[in-house]
């Protein structure tokens, strides 16, 4: 079983430098110009997250979830935003009903909603990637079993059978190239598309937050019309608050991205130990229950016998 893990140092290293190697591209795009529009926002889209130059091109021949894309609201028209998001996320078969209540009577909720639906397609695509890369160390672990381990061998078969149910329970696609870099590299390229659609539209919502304030802080009670702001204080200070929001949530964003994906790579050097151990953990709860059916008799026995001597 222990060269299973031989390969380790050298798959770590490897799955860190193509890490690094994309990094840099991955937040170029924070240099990008803020956008006057909604159409800006699109256009970046189109032309920079989804060109075929960048090293992430390929993310949909990989893609992790049955979902391809979401293009993020735009302020002039919330309702259909909304529909869109609802849409987006029952294919995602996620709680499309939050939408409706998030930021409810509390001003602006374009950044709440758009954040809400970033977080929970990373969290899906993860989710679907850690399936992958569990059914990947379990056929692994299958080859390097001896058949006369049969009782293990079934055990993870049985685990293998229930995590591609999973697969279709959790509307994920199953990767085509399982090895452990390419498996990385998929994901790298999924979340770094939906990274990058996301953070252009913040770059959006930063620039609109300040150039369609009537629209942007409507108070209107139509999701699609916007009343006249004719409280300076009143618009400099929600002005201030939302840019801070913004810029915090950029902020935030960028900081977590590198870090889901360590915690992956931290997942993945040891997952095939936890499946070990866990087996020889249960081994030994049979091992013991067995003992324990054995001996019980055999003391019972000797007890008898020593009482049968004892003097009357």
């Amino acid at each position: 079983m222990l060269n299973i893990f031989l390969h380790f140092p050298m798959k770590i290293i490897l799955s860190l430098l193509l890490f690094i190697l994309s990094f840099g591209r991955i937040f170029a795009a924070d240099g990008l110009p803020n956008l006057i529009d909604y159409n800006g926002y699109k256009n970046n889209v189109t032309n920079f997250c989804a060109s075929p130059t960048q090293p992430w091109a390929k993310w949909k021949d990989n893609s992790f979830i049955e979902s391809e894309q979401v293009l993020y609201a735009d302020i002039n028209h919330k309702d259909d935003g909304d529909i869109e998001y609802k849409r987006y996320l029952g294919t995602l078969n996620l709680d499309s009903s939050r939408i409706s209540t998030i930021g409810i009577a509390s001003g602006p909720t374009f950044l709440e909603k758009a954040s809400y639906v970033y977080k929970e397609t990373m969290g899906v695509i993860y989710t679907c990637a850690v399936i992958n890369a569990k059914i990947r160390i379990i056929d692994t672990l299958l080859t390097k079993i001896p058949s006369t381990q049969s009782n293990l061998k079934e055990k993870l078969q049985q685990q293998s059978g229930l995590l591609q149910k999973n697969i279709e329970n959790e509307h994920c696609r199953e990767v085509k190239d399982t090895s452990e870099l390419s498996m990385k590299k998929s994901l790298l390229d999924n979340t770094t598309y939906q990274y990058c659609n996301y953070r252009q539209y913040l770059f959006y919502l930063n620039s609109a937050s300040k150039q369609s304030l009537d629209v942007y802080y409507s108070g209107s009670t139509s999701n699609n019309r916007s009343s006249p702001l004719d409280n300076t204080e009143a618009v400099a200070q929600k002005i201030a608050q939302s840019a801070n929001k913004i810029t915090n949530e950029i902020s935030h964003t960028k900081e977590i991205f590198p870090q889901a994906m360590v915690a992956f790579n931290e997942f993945e050097k040891t997952y095939a130990s936890h499946i070990v151990l866990e087996f020889i953990l249960q081994d030994y709860i049979d091992l013991r229950e067995s003992l324990k059916r054995v001996m019980n008799p055999i003391g019972q026995v000797i007890y008898k016998a020593s009482n049968a001597q004892s003097p009357k």
